[in-house]
């Protein structure tokens, strides 16, 4: 029985048990495809003490009661005057609730032994006179026609939730195992073969003594539909719990699902395993929960299961995620350990020098799983179609406490097998031959038995099916295109109700609810409408099911696809009917209730409606209406509420279907201009500056052609900073300059403002501090004048980069008084990072320690990488000083990955400075000659004077210390570059 969630209707199920258990179990499946939750007495507590209080019980839990009667009375209990189904029914009409009745016909009467003779065929034929005197009556012939009668009178009862998309499970309490999202994509009624890879996972567990069961990380990797997750799920489900003892607790969870990301991995693996109440875990920090998580798994022996780990990787962080072709994939991504051997044909040849795609979208994922190498007590077991780049060294190894295990297709024994489950015809070495030129993939086993099993002219009939299908020939294509072709005619024989279902469920990103299927494909006078009535949707629902293309998720209600199986079905619908789908998907979600203010959304989830009409409307190539929608009810809740830096980019570049190096879809230039601005700063504030100049320059060149004057002032000074944090100090400058120029002949003294702390920002990078502090005096004045933003903070980096520390302290704290008054919570995190390094410089240890471990904890909520590594430097320095050289390895090791992916070249060099005092200290003289020289090239930008100079000034020391040259690297050349705009120094008077 499935979990029994109290939002749903409970419905009691009274018939006599002994003539009718077919008829029960399609009854049962018939309340499931509802939402609702059957009570039936094939399942007794253990509390009730007779059969009558059990069943009388159960009438008195449920809200509706449905009565099936064929032709038995029932058992009376003994000194009782009616049977206990007669009881059943009184109790019904006593409580009021409703009454779904139904007879099976005379002619269809079960023929069973002296079932009709006597007071009981009397009695029998008095309770059905009864009931049809005051109930209405549906007579049904089958068990699947009496399912059928039962769908359509309890889709009267069903309360459709159109708003609800995720399914969220609740959490227990170990040891019992935590199953967020169950499997439910089985081949045929379940797993076949797969001995070997068992006995591996059990022995990972129980023989640590050799390399691969010594990882307490193991990945098994595998492209789609190779069974990665059938073998985990019943490894976990039938083996685990066996062989691991003894065991904290297991839990298994699948990023398949669309809400579950890292973050809320995060927090619902730390309720289980530590014991934590969901509010408590609610109201930490990121870094704290990841922090508790590990420990947690460190010292009790716990198993977790993460599946589908490559929908957090980059390949997949798309909004298409879900229909993408692995044949493709595979070949950019190469998901091989380096020095693996004789793999399949499935696998890329090599990954050496082409891994990004298989980097997480997400650093602080990456950074976590490597640190999950290093747990001792719990064991990690993963399936992925791309194995994970951060769980690899440079060489291609795995790290250390990681293994990867490709798997490949079934043995020849159990491919057979796999194929006589759909007890199908065919010569062995005929079919031998079939599977080999698709390595015996299981899935495309699967669909094609089920499809000539289901063939109308010979069920079950190999040749002939093959016969009738002459352009099958998997033989001469190449492998790349074997399992398209498969797949293609594996849904052949499909009717064209259940195509067309499975089109439509192709069409969504996630798994469908069956409200939402009700609502798109059931019902009369509308176009796109597939059933008249709900069994008939029943009827197709259950085809795709008993052929393997769709997992019935009965917990939850939800349908989804075999990722491989969307993809095929995905491709192979035509365009025309592609904007029928999307037409009637923009119809449904605009009709989905929404929260228009955007201060009042507190998550995520809360903005699936909106992106799933979104979509559609990029579907229909209505781009202008992607755009507004994006805009009105997406844009300020994603950027001021829920910081989703990766989400706005992804829903973003949907409006650049020719790909962001060109135009975006839209019809305005103003539109166009804010688009690239919007996509600019999602880049930016995910942590991928390197990715916004070019877009930011775009939108500038839109704006200056429209003469939009504010716009490119804005523009001018958004791309200063971009260019600032990614080196490109002369441009950055001549960028500020021009921003503060424009913005004093237009008199836009904001912007003016901004640019002069810009300006001076970057002249104190450069170490030319005393016009740098003059400018940011004057934007200080501007400031107070205009009500801009006042910077504090960067008085504080100039403070800290000319050495006055107390001076820098004093600038920090009213840069953290006036950031707390504007409730600007960027400025806030970058005034306690200053705070703390100036009490760093000053001796004041315990302050430097608070500071920084605030600022970093705050920019990791919000996911601030270029707040985040600086006080990840910072804390490394201060650890540093304390002797805790690994502790100090261990925060820079966080800072390298999201520093090469920005680049944040200037935050890279002040790490790579701090690492090589460290590797001096310990003796490592290569290693910090190595550091020294690469932050000395960081530092160098675009040359001196255009250098970040405190940088290069102390990777010039370091290398002075260790005795090791400076490299040798080109000259500033200022004929390249754009003449500079002058300003004076002195303010005039405004």
């Amino acid at each position: 029985m499935p979990d029994r969630p109290n939002t749903r209707l409970k419905v009691m199920v009274s018939s006599t048990i002994i003539d009718l258990p077919e008829h029960r179990q399609h009854t049962l499946d018939a309340c499931l495809r509802q939402g609702m939750f059957p009570l039936m007495m094939e399942h007794p507590p253990t509390y009730y003490s007779d059969p009558i209080s059990f069943s009388l019980g159960l009438v008195d839990d449920a809200d509706i009661y449905i009565g099936i009667y064929a032709n038995r009375y029932g058992h009376v209990p003994s000194g009782a005057k009616n049977s206990i189904t007669e009881m059943e029914y009184n109790r019904a009409v006593e409580r009021g609730i409703p009454r779904l009745i139904f007879v099976m016909h005379k002619e269809h009467a079960i023929k069973i032994e002296d079932v009709d003779i006597g007071e009981g065929a009397s009695k029998l034929k008095a309770f059905k006179d009864r009931i049809g005197s005051r109930e209405i009556i549906d007579f049904f012939k089958s068990p699947a026609d009496l399912r059928a009668h039962v769908i359509n009178r309890l889709s009267h009862h069903r309360q459709p939730e159109l708003g609800r998309f995720h399914y969220v499970s609740e959490i227990i309490a170990p040891p019992e195992p935590y199953i967020a999202h169950p499997y439910t994509l089985l081949q045929s009624r379940g797993l076949i073969g797969r001995d070997a890879e068992l006995n591996l996972l059990t022995d990972w567990v129980s023989q640590p003594e050799t390399e691969i069961y010594s990882a307490h990380i193991l990945n098994i990797v595998a492209i789609g539909g190779m069974g990665k997750s059938a073998l985990i799920w019943k490894w976990f489900n039938e083996i685990a719990p066996q062989e691991i003892k003894p065991l904290s607790g297991s839990m298994w969870w699948s990023f398949y699902e669309s809400d579950a990301t890292f973050e809320n991995f995060v927090m619902r693996a730390l309720v289980y395993v530590g014991h934590r109440p969901w509010h408590e875990v609610e109201k930490m920090q990121p870094l704290e929960r990841e922090l508790e998580l590990r420990a947690a798994l460190d010292q009790k022996p716990f198993l977790i299961v993460l599946d589908g780990l490559e929908r957090i990787l980059i390949a997949y962080a798309h909004m298409d995620a879900s229909r993408l072709s692995d044949d493709d994939l595979d070949e950019k991504s190469a998901n091989i350990v380096a020095r693996s051997m004789d793999l399949p044909a499935t696998a890329s040849e090599s990954f050496i020098g082409r891994h990004s795609l298989r980097k997480t979208a997400d650093p602080r994922a990456g950074a976590f799983l490597r640190k999950l190498c290093s747990v001792r007590a719990s064991r990690i077991l993963i399936s992925t179609r791309l194995y994970p780049a951060d769980l690899q060294l440079d060489n291609g190894e795995p790290r250390y406490g990681s293994f990867a295990y490709f798997l490949r297709g079934l043995n020849d024994h159990d491919a057979m097998s796999l194929w006589r489950e759909f007890k199908v015809t065919g010569r062995r070495e005929d079919l031998t031959s079939l599977f080999h030129t698709f390595e015996n993939h299981p899935l495309l086993i699967q669909s094609l038995a089920a499809e000539v099993a289901n063939f109308r002219k010979a069920p079950a009939d190999f040749e002939k099916w093959r016969n009738a299908h002459p352009k099958f020939d998997p033989f001469n294509l190449p492998l790349i295109q074997v399992k398209s072709h498969v797949l293609l005619f594996a849904l052949q024989g499909l009717g064209d109700s259940a195509r067309k279902l499975l089109h439509i469920i192709a069409a969504f990103r996630m798994p469908a609810t069956y409200d939402t299927l009700v609502a798109l494909t059931v019902g009369t006078g509308k176009k796109f409408r597939v059933f008249r009535v709900e069994d008939a949707l029943d009827v197709s629902l259950t085809e795709l099911q008993d052929r393997g293309l769709i997992g019935w998720d009965r917990r939850a209600n939800r349908y989804d696809l075999h990722p491989v199986v969307r993809g095929v079905a995905w491709a192979s619908i035509g365009a025309p009917a592609k904007q029928d789908l999307y037409t009637d998907l923009h119809v449904h979600f605009q009709s989905v209730p929404y929260k228009k203010n955007w201060q009042d959304i507190s998550s995520f989830d809360e903005l699936t409606a909106t992106v799933e009409l979104y979509n559609t409307l990029v579907g229909l190539a209505r781009y202008d209406d992607a755009y507004l929608v994006f805009r009105d009810r997406f844009a300020r809740a994603a950027n001021y509420r829920l910081n989703a830096g990766y989400q706005r980019a992804m829903l973003l570049e949907m409006l650049f279907p020719d790909g962001i190096e060109s135009e975006p879809r839209l019809t305005h230039l103003p539109k166009k201009a804010w688009t690239l601005d919007a996509l600019a700063m999602s880049y930016q504030l995910s942590g991928q500056p390197g990715r916004a100049v070019q877009l930011y320059r775009r939108s500038n060149a839109i704006s200056e052609a429209l003469n939009d004057w504010t716009n490119l002032a804005i523009g001018l000074s958004n791309l200063s900073t971009t260019l600032l944090l990614s080196a490109a100090l002369r441009e950055a400058e001549l960028a500020a300059r021009k921003a503060f120029s424009l913005s004093s002949e237009r008199g836009y003294k904001n912007v003016k403002s901004d640019s002069l702390w810009l300006i001076g920002r970057l002249l104190a990078t450069r170490g030319v501090l005393a016009e740098a502090q003059q400018l940011l005096n004057w934007s200080l004045q501007l400031s107070i004048q205009t009500g801009s933003y006042s910077p504090y903070s960067y008085l504080a980096v100039c403070a800290l980069f000319a050495g006055d520390y107390g001076g820098a302290a004093s600038f920090a704290q009213k840069a953290t008084e006036y950031c707390e008054r504007i409730q600007y919570k960027r400025g806030l995190i970058r005034a306690t990072r200053l705070s703390g390094m100036a009490a760093l410089r000053l001796g004041k240890l315990a302050e430097a320690d608070e500071c920084l471990h605030r600022a970093l904890t705050q920019a990791r909520e919000v996911r601030l990488v270029e707040e985040e590594l600086p006080a990840l430097t910072g804390l490394a320095e201060f650890r540093q000083q304390q002797g805790n050289v690994k502790a100090a390895r261990e925060l820079l090791d966080d800072v390298w990955e999201a520093a090469e992916r920005g680049p944040y070249p200037l935050f890279h060099a002040d790490a790579l400075n701090i690492f090589a005092r460290i590797e001096n200290r310990a003796g490592n003289h290569n290693a910090a000659v190595s550091a020294s020289v690469k932050a000395y090239s960081l530092a160098w930008c675009d040359g001196p004077p255009f250098s970040y100079h405190i940088g290069l000034e102390m990777a010039k020391q370091n290398l002075a210390e260790l005795g090791a040259r400076e490299p040798k690297l080109p000259w500033f050349v200022e004929s390249k570059f754009e003449p500079m705009p002058q300003i004076g120094i002195n303010p005039p008077r405004e």
